[in-house]
């Protein structure tokens, strides 16, 4: 509601900052869930790819495969977050 009241009285620029710098708090907010979820991720993968380890399942390497490419996947999304968001 400040922003549209700053906008309307002729001060827009001060309404984008302020804009602006929440965007980035929530970009530091996002990038911080989204590493939180990849180290989840990898450790629900490794307890998996040990399992089928461990009962000799011939797909292991498969899966250790796809469970680390989902774990990185997520680590480079916050990386990317954190470059875009600066």
């Amino acid at each position: 509601m400040t922003m549209l009241a700053d906008a309307q009285q002729g001060n827009g620029a001060a309404a984008l900052n302020t804009t602006a710098t929440t965007i980035r708090s929530y970009g530091t907010a996002a990038q911080t869930i989204i590493l939180a979820l990849g180290v989840v991720i990898g450790l629900i993968g490794a307890v998996r790819v040990y399992s089928k380890m461990h009962n000799g399942d011939p797909d292991t390497q498969k899966a250790m495969v796809s469970w680390f490419g989902a774990a990185l996947f997520l680590v480079a999304v916050g990386a990317i977050l954190t470059s875009f968001f600066g």
